[in-house]
């Protein structure tokens, strides 16, 4: 028998434990190869395709995931397969062989495995391309379909990118083995574990790194998530580690302290197993909790900004059909009768109109990064006209008096003050000046945020008729605004309209903006589902290899309890208590991450987002049960069959 033929019979005698690793790197093959389909289209690359170059950039960053992601799993897999077998490369070095046999072996072994899973994910991929065009061609609204060619960019990225990488990751993992020592890799499993080691400092440290990571993100607001996000992350990844490293392990020793729980029907025999091999576990829990907490928080942040959208459409862009007049004297931008016929025409029902007047002014705000006070344009209007289109939009009505002052700032996702309750401030309109008492600030719009109206200073009726008495209507301006019924549907009309505006900078359409914003979260959607379903698959398959790596320990393990008098029934309870637990502890802890996320989403968009949360995590726990579901069959098979 020669090394390439005992490769051969060690593939095919390992290939359960293979079985999640191979189908793992098929799907990421045959994901990163529809990818690269698309971004090497000839279509593609030469700008045939409206959208084409953003989805491509998109699915760029895309492919470099994937690739990072791979050398994490690749070389956590080479490891696992290595750890079990050490005994067996033992024997073979007792036999005769030499360590660059043993290397060839091992590299003989991984390179077969690699070149199939790549000739089948390529095959894979190039098979469910054209289904991807489709989808995309059909995302992009575009009039002839993506057509289907031979990318040849495609496969020489994929195969020479893919091989290359199974190599050099190949050959790290043959290092560890090729040093060792015949009787090191013949005693490997007879070493004894002993009780991990456990600090309370290093527990009191993950319950502090959590708690400012928690209150970091459920504080998140738009002007400083730039400097948290990575405070966030430092602190939830150290957290997490000593949270399975240390604090399970003293949880662990505290149920063991309690005996009559203990020595209750098959605890003692679970609780010991997972004491002892939480130092293994501990890794892979830290790795796969993270795992899920990322593509929860992925997956549900990108559905919930899809699901959203509609209202944060309705909130940023608050008339279906907004301008402004810089001269309210006449209408030089869209005659509204223009506007109302062709709506009228296009049978859309107008729900209301917005038409104001306002004096334009200048005052002194805080610069956002500085904090320095710079001149800033804003539109001061009437209270009675800022309460009637508040009360049109549902939104509470001002109250003021004397001279008082409220300024209304249009991005709600913005909360940065940038006037106080109490200031004084001086506003300036032509040749005049007049000082106010801010009453507050307001993050909202009401009316279509162009040119001179972006913000709005409101004052007090009285106030503001004194102020306006002597200003010619010319050197006012005027916002108009036609809220309309089933506005989604006015691509058409709006495209219409804009072509008859004399100023298109003047002018604001709802439709068009949401159907482009719509259509891109929509892309990125679909690519992310793509990558987060690459993501589940493989810290699934983590898990996978986890439990079949110490598949041959385990069966004597059980084989001696059963002969102590355990049925198999209770073998059973064993097995699917620690298969549950390696599925379910991190995912619990992922969850409580995503939820954290969640929240701090929710303060970004200001919406509820509890329903779309609770569908993307019930989602993913029914796939993690199914997955838990399959790998406990297979592992009970494999471990009760062995029982004679």
């Amino acid at each position: 028998m020669n090394i390439r033929l005992l490769a051969n019979r060690n593939i095919q005698g390992n290939a359960q434990r293979y079985l999640a690793y191979f189908f793992s790197i098929v799907l990421s093959v045959s994901i990163f190869f529809i990818y690269a389909s698309f971004i090497f289209h000839p279509d593609v690359v030469h700008a045939k395709i409206p959208g084409g170059q953003l989805i491509s950039r998109g699915l760029i960053a895309a492919e470099i995931v994937i690739i990072i992601f791979s050398v994490f799993f690749i070389a956590y897999s080479n490891a696992a397969f290595i750890q079990p077998r050490k005994k067996e490369f033992g024997l073979l070095t007792l036999l005769g062989m030499s360590k660059s046999q043993l290397r060839k072996l091992i590299y003989l072994e991984q390179t077969m495995v690699s070149l199939i899973s790549i000739l089948i994910g390529v095959g894979l991929g190039f098979l469910f391309s054209k289904l991807f065009l489709m989808a995309i061609s059909w995302l992009l609204a575009v009039e002839q379909p993506i057509s289907f060619v031979f990318v040849p960019e495609a496969f020489i990225y994929t195969i020479v990118g893919f091989i290359l990488l199974f190599q050099l990751l190949s050959l790290f993992s043959l290092f560890h083995i090729g040093n060792a020592e015949v009787v090191d890799l013949l005693k490997d499993k007879q070493k004894p574990k002993k009780t991990p080691f456990v600090s309370k400092w290093l527990i009191a440290l993950s319950a502090v790194c959590l708690s400012i990571s928690y209150y970091l993100a459920c504080t998140l607001s738009l002007n400083n998530s730039y400097i948290r996000v990575l405070p966030i992350v430092f602190f939830v990844l150290i957290g997490t580690y000593f949270l399975f490293s240390q604090s399970i392990v003293a949880l662990c020793r505290r149920l063991y302290r309690k005996k009559k729980s203990l020595y209750g029907g098959t605890n003692l025999i679970t609780q010991t197993n997972l004491i002892f091999n939480i130092k293994d576990y501990s890794r892979l829990f830290f790795l796969t909790s993270i795992i899920t907490a990322v593509i929860l928080t992925a997956a549900g942040t990108l559905f919930m900004f899809s699901a959203d959208l509609k209202k944060q459409g309705m909130d940023n862009i608050p008339q279906s059909i907004g301008w402004v007049e810089n001269d309210a004297s006449i209408y030089s931008v869209i005659e509204p009768s223009a506007v109302e016929n062709t709506l009228k025409e296009d049978g859309f029902k107008i729900l209301y109109e917005v038409n104001m007047t306002g004096v334009p002014i200048t005052h002194m705000l805080p610069h956002m990064r500085t904090g320095e006070p710079n001149e800033n344009r804003s539109l001061l209007i009437s209270e009675s006209d800022y309460n009637n289109a508040a009360a049109l939009r549902k939104i509470e009505p001002a109250k003021l008096s004397g001279k008082e002052a409220l300024y209304i700032f249009p991005y709600g996702g913005l909360d940065y003050q940038f006037v106080h309750k109490g200031e004084q401030k001086e506003l300036h309109f032509g040749n005049g000046t007049i000082q106010v008492t801010m009453v507050g600030q307001r993050n909202q719009s009401i009316v279509a945020p162009i040119k001179a109206a972006t913000t709005l200073m409101v004052v007090d009726d009285q106030l503001y008729h004194e102020i306006t008495a002597d200003v010619p209507l010319k050197e006012m301006a005027r916002v108009r605004g036609y809220e309309v019924k089933d506005w989604e549907e006015s691509m058409e009309t709006s495209s219409e309209i804009e072509q008859m505006s004399n100023n298109h900078n003047q002018l604001q359409t709802r439709a068009p903006i949401y159907q482009e914003m719509k259509q891109g979260s929509i892309l990125i959607l679909f690519i992310g589902l793509f990558v987060s379903l690459l993501f589940f698959i493989v810290q699934g398959s983590m898990m996978y290899l986890r439990v079949f790596t110490n598949l041959e320990d385990k069966k004597i393990q059980i084989h001696a309890l059963h002969r102590l008098g355990l049925t198999k029934k209770e073998i059973r309870q064993i097995l699917s208590a620690e298969i549950r637990i390696l599925f379910f502890a991190p995912f619990l802890i992922g969850v409580i991450h995503a939820i954290v996320a969640y929240v701090a989403l929710s303060n970004l968009l200001e919406s509820n987002l509890f329903v779309y949360s609770s569908m993307v995590i019930a989602t993913y726990f029914l796939f993690q049960l199914l997955y838990y579901q399959v790998t406990k069959k297979i592992y009970e098979r494999a471990v009760i069959n062995s029982i004679k």
